[in-house]
């Protein structure tokens, strides 16, 4: 009794071993290397088979196939990659998930290559990190070793599950629950998807599955069909991540479904119609080996198979979850960033970072929107009812503004490196600065409702002067836009080249309005309006002139950070 639930708590160790040492090399992999892996898969998904290498390797380098996935639909939600370059990343996510189940085959190699078995160099890889990370000072070296960590960690609870089973390799229990779930494709396949669902991920799933092949417990017929479970399994945590996501985010969640379920279907049937000629075969007992070859043959025959019917499988998703045909044009802006600032992302930062940045250039695009109508107000059509419409989108754009702010403290407290952390700051310092453009336009806005309510108006060279500057303001935030979307450093020396010009307008046409005021050509009243828009006007172009600022800083930061890790 005692002894077997020593066996019960060695394997339930080792699965949470596996499952920790999975988590922290993982997260070790994509602070080092995150940035680069979403440069890389925006640039080179354009091509289907190129994607699908990307995603392959960026699969094996961050050790899940969940994280590219929930990683695609971050980019795909925000706007950054394509819902057709995506479906090529999926199917390489798969086929790279398959790496971790090779290294594990090592195992049942002969004494002959004893020292490439995880068992035997996982303890020496586990010590030599762990007293790397608790003694060195150095951030980069530290990162590092927690990665080694994460690998040795991973395999030592490897070991464990596989000490804990081997003492039932012939239990009767064991046996028939196998036989049962070789005999039932459906039920096998249910067993590989709940145990896959519960653990998150496909690798930890298949590693475990192996482990009971290592014992000699597990027939060709219940892991094959295990494995189809486990790749359909997988697809739960990337439908988590876009559930509240845009439409496209939840698009490409249900085509990584739509992959795995059709590849499953696909199999089941030629295994159906083979069965006859192959039971004898698919009855006995299956390796590790054999594990790891089904599980990368059945990924990339799923590959070769669907990739001719990807167009087809984003229509299918595009009939299934459609546009909507009444959709209105206008929305509560604090929803949609609500929505799509998703806190299930956060456990990918790259992701939630790409993300946010991305919904700060919306956000942006909204405010300046909300200037035009504020400006508008002043120069062409002046009533109640647009008036208020302005006060509405900026109380909407307060309340996203904290909503952005909040996600990027959340990110900030996350195991992020040095050019994230740089990033973050200044996105929440752009924020504040747009945040306060907002206002201008609010503050422009009452004294339109000022002008309408006292029924004056600008006199005609008023007006000039103030179409003028008003365009040039214009100018300066739409450059500030394309500053922090483009990291465009001409726009940044426009940027600043327009708001000293505004400075400079704002002296002579005060200037000049106070001659018109004191020679009676225009109205008080409408005169002190004309001053106080034009003083909003020029600290308008000051926050774009911020905004440049904060990029400029950004990028002299990145470029000193990359010369330190040259020279390290």
């Amino acid at each position: 009794m005692i002894e077997n639930i020593r066996n019960i708590f060695t394997f339930i160790g080792g699965v949470g071993m596996f499952l920790y040492g999975m988590k922290i090399m993982s997260e070790g992999l994509q602070k080092v290397a995150g940035p680069k892996l979403a440069n890389v898969l925006k640039i080179l998904t354009a091509n289907k088979f190129t994607a699908i290498i990307v995603g392959a390797l960026i699969t094996v380098v961050v050790n899940s196939s969940a994280a590219t996935t929930v990683m695609v639909v971050g980019f795909v939600n925000a706007g950054i990659m394509k819902l057709t370059e995506a479906v090529g990343v999926i199917m390489g996510a798969n086929i790279g998930t398959t790496v971790t189940a090779w290294m594990i085959a090592l195992a049942e190699l002969g004494s002959a290559v004893e020292i490439f078995k995880p068992d035997f160099f996982a303890p020496i890889i586990f010590g030599a990190s762990a007293l790397t990370v608790v003694f060195t000072k150095r951030e980069k070296t530290k990162t590092t070793a927690n990665i080694f960590c994460g690998v040795g960690l991973l395999f030592i609870g490897l070991t464990l599950m596989s000490t804990g089973v081997s003492p039932y390799a012939e239990s009767k229990v064991f046996r028939d629950a196998f036989e049962t779930l070789g005999k039932s494709p459906i039920l096998a396949i249910i067993a590989g998807m709940v145990v896959t669902v519960i653990l998150s991920s496909s690798t930890a799933s298949v590693s475990i599955l192996q482990t009971l092949a290592l014992a000699g417990s597990v027939s060709k017929s219940a892991a094959c069909f295990i494995t189809v479970g486990q790749n359909i399994g997988t697809c739960i945590t990337t439908i988590i991540s876009s559930a509240n996501s845009s439409k496209n985010g939840k698009r490409t969640a249900l085509l990584h479904l739509l992959f795995n379920v059709m590849g499953g279907i696909v199999f089941s049937i030629l295994v159906l119609i083979t069965y006859p000629f192959i039971r004898d075969f698919m009855n006995t007992r299956i390796s590790l080996f054999e594990i790891s070859i089904f599980h990368t043959g059945f990924n990339i025959g799923n590959t070769l198979i669907l990739l001719p019917l990807s167009n087809f499988m984003v229509a299918i998703t595009k009939k299934i979850i459609p546009e909507d045909a009444d959709e209105e044009e206008d929305f509560d802006l604090s929803e949609k960033t609500q929505a799509i600032l998703d806190e299930r992302i956060l456990n990918q930062p790259t992701v939630a970072i790409s993300t946010t940045r991305n919904e700060v250039i919306f956000y942006m695009k909204y405010v300046l929107k909300n200037l035009k109508r504020a400006i508008n107000l002043v120069l062409k059509e002046r009533n109640e009812e647009l008036i208020n419409d302005v006060v509405t989108h900026e109380e909407q754009i307060d309340r996203t503004t904290n909503i952005i702010v909040t996600y990027l403290a959340k990110i900030n407290n996350l195991n992020i490196n040095e050019l994230q952390h740089i990033e973050i700051e200044h996105l929440m310092s752009i924020c504040s600065d747009v945040e306060r453009i907002g206002d201008h336009a609010e503050n422009i806005s009452e004294n339109a409702h000022q002008m309408l309510e006292d029924e004056v108006e600008f006199s005609s060279e008023g007006i000039k002067e103030m179409e003028n500057i008003v365009g040039i303001t214009i100018k300066a935030v739409e450059g500030a836009i394309k500053c922090v979307s483009d990291k465009d450093m001409e726009a940044l020396k426009e940027v600043r080249e327009y708001e000293a010009k505004v400075d400079e307008l704002e002296d002579v046409y005060k200037n000049n309005h106070i001659k018109r005021m004191s020679a009676g050509e225009c109205d008080m009243l409408a005169g002190i309006a004309f001053l106080d828009i034009i003083g909003n006007l020029e600290r308008i172009t000051d926050h774009a002139n911020n905004v440049a600022d904060y990029v400029e800083a950004e990028s002299k930061k990145i470029v000193l950070l990359n010369k330190k890790v040259v020279t390290a």
